[in-house]
Order: structure tokens, then sequence, then C-alpha cells
């Protein structure tokens, strides 16, 4: 048996693949306050749903594959580490001048952030490399022992190196980290040139201090489950999500706590890409509405976009990410009049505690949840199978109170509103994801997941004029149905800073070679041999004088040819793609890539038996008026079932919202695909 287990804002979601019964999954509420209790709870539930006792389930465990919000959560809260800097003497003040810029850069009264470091925390040692990587000045040990006491006698909880110019040459760092082990001070460590080795001196620094603030937490959680688990008898490794898509394990995801900090949406687009496949569409965007916030990812090609960069709470990760754009929007985001008096809706969420209203937990603010409960769209005893009573009256009462009373308008049309608000900027979300490729979202069948993802699939469908929208029938976990559809993965990169037309077939062998056998290590290590071993080639390239660079793909096989003619051309295609024009002269590589993939046993999904559409009753739904309105239970919803809306699909953990003058099919894998007009 694998389990896949995402802790996300509101609720914590169990996936379990059995030779007996298949996919099977729970969802329980989240425990902000220590989420290793709410996935402890959530393993006992899938124990109880499989008929087995806690300690048979885990002693049946092969592998647990886990994504959590703890390091986003972190960050985002800014309650992290005490964090120590050693750096080149003279790049002291780096993290405070950044990139020269602020989040809104033309807006002169913003201040720029507050960097994550003290300036009496950041020490900076006399060394010096030159941009090559020689060394101009050696690394003063004394130095270097001085600024190491005094960051021991601050009482820092961890410690980044980020030395001039190490990406070239790491031995400085190295050096530095030694001198650390070597006094006995058992702090965590971040190393710049082991987490990003490439050109950009303030992406490394970034980075590594954000893995420094962000690590003792989440190291301190992942040990703190991992004893929990081995202390009720698992054995199992536990794998922990990556926000590249792959997955580490738990030891080198401590150390590497930063590539965490998007890691539950990511699983949620490997599941899209997984059912993309198995659909057979090759271009997919899909969005996730959880408790807290909606995330868009655009897969081409069955494979999601990777963005070699992230910024979050304005704060850079230079790490290889699956692309994701958060909206601001999620089940639990709280509906509200701006100071003008117009309706609004999120950021701000009611989370798991309290709550929307109509949890009954206090919550007393009218959110997304709150208006589908009054407009009929959640069925009140089928919430998490019954284990969640909805209080109707509660949400009508936050509703009256906090929108409609002040608009002077009834509890319906508010409700109503705060919907169609939330599609407005869901869709806007989707909007900005495709057409800043280059591409027409028209052109994209819409994958839609989450908790509250099916009950706007069809809306925002609509809207963008999409012709077809999936809701799989385990959308409300898809995420950590993803977790199990991925495989082990260590990225390596090497900086060169080169044109296109100054290196030789033989010289970008050599560089993919080395990292080629950096990556086979690698996945030995973690018991990979064979054809177990996948290499993804990546050259980061742009034209000279540009900042960024686009990733262009390479196999193998295509380096045995000329492989800087090949890049030249298809990085002038992929730019032209993008951009609708391209240069008359060569290409500028950054850095390459290697991403070494260690393949896990495939997922597969089920394939549900045939029936008819047959309601198991109705509802009264308001859609701008009140009508009588069919339900139809999602697990009795067989292969090649049809039915014309209006119609509501429910489920222990989800509705989909059915709107009229569409039409629902079932798919053979179980997923619900709505069209328009019988198309």
């Amino acid at each position: 048996m694998r389990i896949g287990i995402d802790v996300g804002g509101t609720f914590t979601d169990v996936v379990a693949t059995t030779s007996e019964r298949g996919l099977v999954f729970v969802k329980t509420s989240s425990t902000p306050d220590d989420p290793s209790r709410g996935v402890i709870e959530g393993l006992h539930l899938l124990a109880a749903e499989l008929g087995l006792s806690f300690e048979a389930l885990l002693q049946d465990l092969e592998m647990l594959v886990h994504g959590t919000t703890v390091a986003t959560n972190i960050l985002v809260e800014r309650n992290g580490a005490r964090v120590g800097l050693l750096t080149t003497a003279g790049f002291g003040d780096l993290l405070v001048m950044r990139e020269g810029t602020k989040a809104r850069r033309y807006s002169l009264r913003d201040p720029f952030p507050e960097p994550l470091v003290a300036k009496e925390l950041r020490k900076e040692v006399r060394e010096r490399l030159r941009a090559d990587g020689s060394v101009e000045t050696a690394l003063d040990l004394e130095d270097l022992d001085r600024a190491i006491a005094e960051l021991k006698d601050a009482g820092v909880d961890a410690v980044a190196i980020c030395f001039l110019h190490a990406h070239r040459n790491s031995g400085h760092e190295r050096l530095a980290l030694e001198r650390i082990e070597q006094s006995g001070w058992p702090v965590y460590v971040s190393m710049a040139s082991e987490l990003l080795a490439k050109e950009g001196e303030y992406d490394r620094l970034s980075t590594a201090v954000v893995n420094a603030y962000v690590g003792p937490g989440f190291s301190r959680y992942l040990r703190r489950l991992s004893d929990r688990l081995a202390a009720d008898g698992a054995t199992a490794p536990i794998l922990v999500m990556q926000s590249n898509g792959g997955v580490l394990p738990i030891a080198e995801a401590g150390r590497r706590a930063v590539g965490a900090v998007t890691s539950g949406p990511a699983g949620g687009a490997r599941a899209a890409a997984l059912f993309a496949r198995s659909m057979n569409l090759e271009n997919v965007v899909s969005y996730d509405t959880g408790g807290t916030s909606s995330d868009v990812c655009v897969v081409e090609g069955h494979v999601p976009i990777e963005s070699p960069s992230k910024t979050m709470s304005d704060l850079k990760i230079a790490v290889s990410a699956i692309e994701i754009n958060p909206v601001g929007l999620g089940g639990g985001s709280i509906a509200c009049l701006d100071p003008a008096g117009i309706l609004t809706i999120g950021p701000q969420s009611a989370g798991a505690t309290p709550g929307p209203a109509a949890f009954g937990r206090g919550g007393n603010r009218a959110t997304l949840t709150d208006a589908n409960v009054v407009l009929g769209c959640i069925a009140p005893g089928s919430f998490l199978g019954g284990r969640l009573k909805i209080a109707p009256a509660l949400a009508h009462a936050a509703i009256e109170r906090e929108i409609a009373a002040p608009l002077q308008i009834g509890v319906e049309e508010a409700a109503f509103a705060i919907q169609q608000l939330a599609v407005s900027k869901i869709s806007e979300g989707i909007r900005l994801a495709t057409v800043r490729r280059g591409a027409d979202p028209r052109d994209f069948a819409l994958m839609c997941f989450g908790g509250a993802g099916g009950l706007h699939a069809d809306a925002v469908a609509r809207e963008l004029e999409i012709p077809k929208a999936i809701v799989p029938r385990q959308a409300s976990v898809l995420s950590a149905l993803g977790f199990l559809a991925t495989e082990v993965r260590h990225d390596f990169s090497r900086s060169l800073g080169r044109p296109l037309d100054r290196i030789s077939p033989g010289g970008l062998r050599e560089i993919f070679g080395e990292l080629v056998n950096e990556g086979r290590e690698a996945l030995l290590r973690d018991g990979f041999s064979g054809e177990r071993q996948v290499m993804r080639l990546t050259v980061e390239c742009r034209y000279r004088r540009q900042v960024d660079s686009i990733d262009v793909p390479l196999t193998q096989e295509e380096l045995e040819g000329d492989g800087p003619a090949l890049l030249q051309e298809r990085f002038t295609d992929l730019y032209r793609g993008l951009f609708h024009h391209s240069h008359d002269e060569p290409g500028f590589i950054d850095s390459c890539r290697l991403a070494a993939l260690g393949r896990i046993p495939a997922l597969t999904l089920p394939v549900v038996e045939t029936s008819s559409a047959v309601p198991y009753g109705s509802r009264r739904l308001y859609l701008d008026e009140w009508i009588d309105c069919p339900a139809y239970w999602f697990d009795d919803l067989g292969s090649g079932a049809v039915f014309e809306g209006p119609g509501l699909v429910d489920s222990d953990s989800t509705t989909v919202l059915v709107l009229p003058g569409s039409r629902a099919t079932v798919e053979p894998n179980g997923s619900l695909v709505i069209t328009r007009g019988g198309v």
C-alpha cells in the first residue's frame, strides 16, 4: 500500500492505492497547532475506511509521500528561525539591496521588505573569488572562526553561507561548513552553492537565507512526524513532495526545506498531468480551489510548466518549481465590503480555525462556503461524509449581517453575487496564466479540483469560453493523489555564461556528462538503478543584455550530434512562440540543468463500471432565482452516464454544479466532463 498525504490550510487529505480496493481516500480537518496530529488522525480514518487496525495499516505501508504547508506557513507568517549569515567582506548589505527593486517599484512610499537576517547577524568574512572561480583572496580562517563564534554567542538557530562567485568554486563555502562542524556547534547550515550553482548573487543569497529561515522548523516537523509513525510501528520510507513536482527522502528534504515551499500545489499539477495523459488531452489548464486559495497551473504535452524561480512574501526563491499561479480565493475566503462599499472577497481566509460560519466552530465572517450553503449548492448532511455538520442558519446570518443588510439586498442575492465574484477571480487567474505565455485559454481543457473547485467549474469554463471542464472523481484530494504519481528527483546545475556559438558539441557533452554522473550517484544512494533512472536535461538560454532566460529541453541522444546548433534552433522557436519575434544573434547559455528522476511504481487510474445517471433526490438551488435541481451521487455515476443541467453531483468531500444548458458525461476513469449545448 502506498499513501499520499496533503496537509492544507483547512483540510488534510489522505489517499491510498491498494491492490484490493484501488484508490481510497479520506479527509479530515487540519490541525495548525501541530500538523502531524492531523496526519495521524487522517491515517486512523483511512484505517477505519479499509477495515484495518491502525497498526495493520502501518505494517502494510510500502511508501508514504507527504506534502505540507508547514514550510509555506513559516515563510508567510514570518515565524521562522533566527538566521545568521556568513558572506564575503563588502557584501553584507546585498540582502537589503536585493535587485534594486520592490514588488510595486513605482510606489515611492512603499518601504523595502525587511530582510530575514538582522544587520548585526550578517557577518562579513575576508575572502574573494574571481568571476571564473579562481581565488583572488584566500579564506581568512581566523576571521571566519571569529564570525562563527559571534553567531554562536548570538544564539542563532541557522547559518546561511553565501560567498561571492561560489557557484564557480564552492571550496570556500565548504571550508566554512567544515569549520562550523569542527566547532561542535549543531546548528542548521544552508550553503548557497549546494542549493543553487548558477549566476545571480542575490538569487543564491536569497535562496540560501530562505532555506535557513524555514529549515529548522520544517526539519523539526518532519522528525516529529517520522518519530510518531515509527513509534506506532511504521518502517516504510517517508518521501517529501517538492515544489518541482518530485519527491525527496525525508532527511534530504529537511536540508533542502526551501524546495517544499509550494509542495501541495505541485502535487495537484502532477495529478492534472496524469489525468490529461489518461484522457489523451494535450493541453490542460488546471485550478485547485481549497480552503484558502486557488492554484492555477498550465500543463502542456502532459508536463506541467516549470519556472526557474518564484517570489513568495516578497522573497525570491531561485529553485526550479512547477509554475503555480496563486489566486487569493478559496472556500474559506472572507467576503466583505471595502471602504467604498464595493463587494470584495479574499485573500483573507477563515482557514481551518474557526472556519466558515456554516461550520459552527465560532466563525462569524461571511465566506464563499457560506454563500454556496445559502444558494443550496452544498448538502448540509453529507459534508465530510457527515462528520462535519453544516449549519445553514449560521451561514445565512453571516451573509445577512456582513453583506446583504449593508447593501440592502436579499441574502440569496448577496450569496449569488459572492459566488459570481469568485468565478471572475478564478477566471482572471487562469487568463493571466495562459495569455502571458502567448496561449489562448480556449485551446485548453479545464481541469478543476480541490474541495470547492467543482462548484465553479462550469461557470469558469463559460466565462473563458473553454469548451470542456473536467472534474475528477477524486477532485477534493487530487493533490494527495498527485503525490503518488511522481518520482524521486534530484536537481543539479552548472553555470556556463557563454554564447551558443562559442561552445563546442564536445564541451556541452562534457558538462552534461558530469551532471549525469552526479545524478546517477544520487539515485543509487536512494536505491534506484538501471531503467529506474531517468535523466532530464535543460539549458537556460537568453539573448545577451537580457536578464531572464527560458528553458530549452534537450535529450542525451541529441547531445551526440551538434548540440549547440540544435539548441540555437530550438531556443529561437521557443522565444518566437512566447514573444512573437526573435533576434538575429546567437543565444546565450546561462546554465545547464539536470533533473535526475528515480521512477517509483506507476499509478494507474481506476476504471469505473458503466451505468446510467439516476438522481438520488433533488435540492432547491438559487441561480438568480430558486429552481428545483436534481442531485446525483458521484460514486453512483458510472462510465457513460449522461445528464443535462441543471444538476448537482454530491460526494463525501465535494459537490459539482452543472448549469442549465450544459451536459455532463462520465469518463471511464470516473471523471465528470462538462460541455455546453450537448457538444
